[in-house]
């Protein structure tokens, strides 16, 4: 009976020792658990950004592009006779536009040699209009101060600058009176002989 259950017991211990498995380093990893019901990663949206544009583009305004007016007219101005001795009326195309009105033009077409050889020219060669205004019947007129530091006349040839500018001016119905300003103030008198102090009315005396 032993040498039956000898031989037995050695079997048993060789076929366990078979089945035992060497140590593992490293174990297996777990399997990963799945969800399961996942849901999608949503990635927030960027907001769309649009090129600046004028918020109201309703009220935006093209520049306007304006035409200067130009046209001619004819005015009557009054220059000095040679003789110096009275005024003579003639008639002088001028242009009038946005910068120069009517009034300006033709007191500035008396700084301009007449072409008429019984005339004469009164302003001196660099005197200059800086404007002339009407409003209420009374023209005023702006002169450059270079006027006074060249002008020579006496009292003639002051009374027949003084005359051309109020008469020539006078010669539109809806001036009375003309006022003179030099660099926009007032003055007395140019050159000492006349009160200009106040407007002055037409100078009829010196163009019979």
């Amino acid at each position: 009976m032993k040498k039956i259950l000898v031989p037995a017991m050695l079997a048993l211990l060789l076929f366990t020792a078979g089945c035992e498995q060497p140590p593992v380093d490293n174990p297996p990893a777990k399997p990963a658990q799945i969800n399961p019901d996942p849901k999608p990663e949503v990635k927030p949206e960027k907001p769309k950004t649009e090129p600046a544009t004028n918020p109201d583009k309703s009220k935006e305004t093209s520049p306007v592009k304006t035409e200067r007016t130009e046209k001619s007219m004819n005015v009557k101005v009054y220059y000095p006779d040679d003789s110096g001795m009275k005024l003579v009326e003639v008639e002088r195309e001028v242009l009038v536009n946005d910068a120069t009105d009517k009034y300006t033009a033709a007191v500035e077409s008396l700084l301009e040699e007449p072409d008429e050889e019984n005339l004469t020219k009164i302003f001196p060669n660099n005197a200059a209009i800086r404007g002339v205004t009407v409003e209420n019947g009374l023209a005023i007129v702006d002169l450059d101060g270079s006027l006074l530091k060249s002008f020579v006349g006496g009292s003639t040839g002051e009374e027949l600058l003084v005359g051309s500018v109020v008469d020539t001016l006078t010669n539109f119905p809806e001036v009375k009176r003309v006022k003179f300003l030099v660099d926009g103030q007032e003055i007395e008198t140019l050159s000492g002989h006349m009160d200009l102090s106040t407007p002055l009315e037409r100078m009829n005396a010196l163009t019979e």
